[in-house]
């Protein structure tokens, strides 16, 4: 018998292929390990033919594609088939290919070297090279595609995910404090010393070189009109029509060029700046939040991060079962 160490992978740091999968693939994309128990010399039979057995919005899964996650799932979480872990395979798939026809939809995808990188990063941990982790599933009636396929719709789920609620989601400085208070990691704030930093969102309206007077008053009159407009940092969660928002977390205001930095070091929290011109743009500032730099500011980031894979994770639930409730998916 050979016993195999543990494996994991994180899509979120898939293109160094190391950590633990975030909550963002498969039914939620739990922790994901590989440990897998071989009998010397055990061999399997593999279908020669496959027939169709679900159809998912007109993509199809076959019978083979079942029995190789079954298989799959049987080694990893050592149990024995049966129809409960073939439904189980059968759900995943299904999930996967939701998960694949999203990323198709937001123009995601995921290379062949992304996924070897990931899987070189998973043969290491287990003291093999790729052809070895290759030959050790191939052993247990495994293809290695099934394992790249379920690598491939994880990276592209977490991407898929980011980018529909990249905008959406923001971790506040107010938020980090709260949760490191409750895990007692926070810092008592009298004793704090630092120096001051803004949680910022810039707003950029382009404007295209050798623009005219016209166009350039154009730009100014949208920027003022936002302005006007605007009454929170929520405002800008969903984008601003014909413009850029990029989020601009702890920003320092001497880092800031003149006259941004007068007019963001001036207005409160909650406000926005009036628009200067720029390089090639017309710009605001929303003040979203202020702090004061304290202690570690590694454990404050560690935390941010945290907070923000969980609340990812909780959308990429509900957003696989929202896709799941609108798919036409047909069991034979």
């Amino acid at each position: 018998m050979r016993r195999f160490r543990q494996l994991s992978m994180d899509v979120a740091t898939a293109r160094s292929a190391a950590g633990t999968l975030s909550r963002c693939g498969g039914g939620g994309a739990r922790a994901f390990l590989l440990a897998v128990v071989l009998a010397a010399g055990a061999t399997f039979a593999l279908a020669q033919e496959a027939s169709i057995k679900v159809l998912v919005n007109d993509s199809p899964i076959s019978d083979y594609d079942i029995d190789q996650r079954e298989r799959f799932l049987a080694i990893t979480t050592q149990q024995q088939p049966s129809p409960a872990l073939k439904k189980q395979a059968t759900e995943m798939l299904i999930d996967e290919l939701l998960q694949m026809q999203e990323g198709k939809r937001l123009s995601v995808s995921s290379d062949e070297e992304e996924v070897r990188r990931v899987l070189s990063g998973m043969a290491e941990k287990n003291n093999l090279d790729l052809d070895g982790l290759t030959s050790a599933l191939g052993k247990a009636g495994v293809n290695i595609k099934t394992l790249k396929d379920r690598i491939r719709a994880q990276i592209v789920w977490q991407e898929s995910v980011r980018r529909k609620f990249r905008r959406e989601v923001q971790i506040g400085d107010a938020d980090v404090t709260a949760a490191m208070t409750e895990t007692g990691e926070a810092e008592d704030s009298e004793t704090a010393v630092g120096e001051p930093a803004l949680q910022l969102r810039q707003v950029r309206f382009e404007v295209p070189s050798g623009a005219n007077q016209a166009t350039l008053a154009a730009k100014l009159a949208a920027a003022e009109s936002l302005r006007a407009r605007f009454t929170s940092c929520a405002d800008l969660a969903k984008g601003v029509t014909g413009a850029s928002v990029k989020t601009l977390q702890d920003q320092k205001t001497a880092s800031l060029v003149q006259p941004a930095r007068l007019l963001v070091s001036n207005a409160k929290v909650g406000q926005m700046t009036p628009p200067t011109i720029a390089a090639s743009a017309v710009e605001l500032y929303a003040i979203c939040g202020k702090r004061t730099f304290r202690g570690d500011d590694t454990a404050r980031a560690e935390t941010q991060r945290k907070l923000m894979n969980t609340e990812m994770g909780l959308r990429a639930e509900r957003l696989l079962r929202d896709l799941r409730g609108e798919a036409f998916i047909e069991y034979r």
